[in-house]
C-alpha cells in the first residue's frame, strides 16, 4: 500500500535525480529516502530509477510516474484549498427561498446582490415557495433557509431573523358599497362574502386569520380560498368576495381594486429569515450576518445563531 509521502518523496527524487539533494529537500534521511522508493517500485512491480555508478536518472516508467505523481499531488492541494474554503464560507451553494409576497421587499434584492459581491464563489440557488411549504423544505434539508411569514414560535429547531413587520388590511373591489366609507369596522363585514388562502396549502396563515376574526366577535363568511396571493387577489377584483391582504401587497396592476384599513383591527405579521439552527454551514453563517449587517434598525435580532 502506497501513501502520500511515497509520492512526495519520489518527485523529490524524480525532480532532483539526487538522493542527497531530495533526502534535504523532504527532511529525511538518505537511507529512509531509499527504502521509500524501493518500498514504491515493489507495490508498482517496476522499476522508476535506472541507478548508475555516476548517479541515477527516470526509466520511461520512471517518467510517467513523476508527471503522473506530480498531477496527483496538484490535485489534492486544490482539494484541501477547497475544503477549506468550503469550511471558511468563502465557496459553496446556498439555497435560500422567499415567499411569493415577501419577495416584493425591497431589502431582498438587495441582500441577495450584496452577498453575491462580498461572496461571488458562493453559488445563491433562489427558489419562490409558500411559506408552509418551506417548513417542509427545511425538514427534508432541500433549503438552507427562507424568507417566510408566521414562523413557529414552539419550534426550538429554527434559528430565525426578523427582517420586517406587516399588518393587514381589506382588499375589496373598487366598486364595493365599502370602497369610499371613510372607514370600516369589522362588524361591516358581518354578511360579506369573504375570500380566505388555503386551509391547504396555508394552514398557520388561514388558522391565524380565522382566530383573529373570531376573537374579534366576527364568524367569517368564508365563500372561496385561494391558493396564493394573486388568485387571490383576481378573485376579489371579480367580485366574488373581500380578503385581508398584507399592508404592503401590490395592487399596482388592479385597477379595479382598493385596500383599506379596519378600524382598530389588527393581524401584524413578521417575515422572518428562518433556518435549522442545528445545520448551520459557514456560508449560511455568511449570509445571516450579512442580513443582520444591512437590516440595521430595520430588523431585529431573533434566535441566536453560532456564527464560529
Amino acid at each position: 500500500m502506497i501513501a502520500l509521502r511515497h509520492l512526495r518523496y519520489f518527485v523529490a527524487v524524480g525532480e532532483e535525480l539526487n538522493f542527497n539533494r531530495a533526502a534535504e529537500r523532504v527532511h529525511v534521511t538518505q537511507p529512509a529516502l531509499w527504502r521509500q522508493i524501493r518500498d514504491l517500485e515493489q507495490y508498482l512491480g517496476v522499476a522508476l530509477l535506472d541507478r548508475q555508478p555516476r548517479g541515477i536518472r527516470l526509466t520511461p516508467a520512471g517518467e510517467v510516474m513523476l508527471e503522473e505523481s506530480i498531477k496527483i499531488l496538484d490535485s489534492i492541494d486544490d482539494a484541501r484549498e477547497r475544503v477549506i474554503r468550503v469550511a471558511q464560507g468563502q465557496i459553496g451553494i446556498l439555497r435560500i427561498a422567499f415567499n411569493e409576497i415577501a419577495a416584493r421587499n425591497r431589502a431582498l434584492p438587495r441582500y441577495f446582490q450584496a452577498f453575491r459581491l462580498r461572496y461571488p464563489d458562493i453559488e445563491l440557488q433562489l427558489t419562490v415557495l409558500m411559506s408552509e411549504r418551506q417548513f417542509l423544505a427545511l425538514e427534508r434539508n432541500e433549503i438552507d433557509a427562507g424568507f417566510l411569514f408566521n414562523r413557529p414560535r414552539d419550534d426550538t429547531r429554527l434559528g430565525y431573523f426578523n427582517v420586517s413587520k406587516d399588518d393587514h388590511v381589506l382588499a375589496l373591489p373598487a366598486d364595493h358599497r365599502l370602497a369610499r366609507a371613510d372607514k370600516i369596522v369589522l362588524s361591516d363585514l358581518r354578511d360579506e362574502p369573504q375570500i380566505f388562502p388555503s386551509k391547504t396549502l396555508n394552514r398557520i396563515h388561514h388558522a391565524r386569520l380565522t382566530a383573529a376574526c373570531v376573537a374579534a366577535g366576527l364568524i367569517p363568511r368564508i365563500a372561496h380560498r385561494a391558493d396564493n396571493e394573486h388568485t387571490l387577489l383576481n378573485m376579489v377584483s371579480a367580485g366574488m368576495g373581500v380578503a385581508f391582504v398584507n399592508a404592503s401587497c401590490r395592487t399596482r396592476d388592479y385597477n379595479d381594486l382598493v385596500l383599506k384599513p379596519i378600524e382598530n383591527f389588527s393581524i401584524p405579521v413578521d417575515l422572518d429569515l428562518v433556518w435549522r439552527a442545528d445545520r448551520m454551514s459557514a456560508a449560511l453563517s455568511r449570509f445571516v450576518e450579512l442580513v443582520t449587517e444591512l437590516s440595521g434598525d430595520a430588523g431585529s435580532r431573533g434566535r441566536p445563531f453560532d456564527a464560529s
